[in-house]
């Protein structure tokens, strides 16, 4: 996913009011060729498989489809949801709830605006320039042996990398700043940091999102954001590839 988190964040909080008073186990956004946007709590992969039949493009707001305890609905014209309750009684409850209100949710057209900018080409290009950005400077400051400073900046490249979905370019980066706290004999958190982006570029979301928590108040707003978004980003990768 490729967006602003603040944008994610704002439709998932739209759509959990609009539920009803029952809890989600697990929602998920997605854009009508079924990308996923975000994910909040446990999707699991069987239910995407199951959604994956069924065409969001030829249904219009309002449309929805239900299986056991969970459904998919498409709520604006460029964003679709799929919900997971506890049982089938509770999905059907919600299902009808949030159907019921979609016309009169008029916010999420507005959203939907700014995620389809966030999501658009221009924003992968960024963060890839981004990512280019950081591994010039990285060579700069290893150049001049400041070497913490550098192994950060080639990780925050390979953080920009993977929130563009590259995952062979942020894992390349990652392995590279671990190679020089390696050899620098850095065991700090510039190297734990090095590790969360290999642990996630290697499907060890959970595993990096521990570390993370540990070390994150080491680092700016704009680095947490950036490293809160790339891990957002690779699980929606790593559902689909599994």
């Amino acid at each position: 996913m490729v967006g602003n988190s603040q944008t994610i964040d704002q439709i998932f909080e739209i759509i959990e009011r609009n539920l009803g008073r029952w809890k989600a186990l697990g929602i998920a956004l997605l854009d009508v060729n079924l990308k996923v946007w975000g994910i909040r709590g446990e999707v699991s992969e069987r239910v995407f498989r199951f959604y994956e039949k069924f065409s969001l493009c030829d249904m219009h707001p309002g449309d929805m489809i239900s299986n056991n305890n969970t459904f998919m609905i498409k709520a604006t014209d460029k964003i679709g949801v799929i919900v997971v309750m506890r049982d089938a009684h509770l999905a059907m409850l919600s299902a009808i709830n949030l159907k019921g209100r979609i016309n009169a949710l008029s916010d999420l057209y507005e959203l939907e605006k700014n995620v389809e900018i966030e999501t658009s080409g221009d924003a992968e290009k960024y963060l890839m320039n981004a990512g280019l950005l950081f591994e010039k400077d990285a060579e700069i400051f290893l150049q001049q042996g400041v070497y913490e400073t550098a192994a950060d900046l080639m990780t925050m490249a390979g953080f920009y990398y993977l929130s563009a979905g590259m995952l062979k370019k942020a894992k390349k980066q990652a392995q590279k700043a671990l190679r020089l706290c390696e050899e620098k004999e850095i065991t700090n958190h510039h190297r734990t940091f090095a590790l969360i982006c290999k642990e996630a570029c290697d499907n060890y979301v959970k595993k990096a999102e521990q570390y993370w928590k540990q070390i994150q108040n080491e680092y700016s707003e704009r680095e947490r954001n950036l490293v809160n978004n790339a891990l957002k980003e690779v699980k929606s990768i790593h559902s689909f590839r599994n």
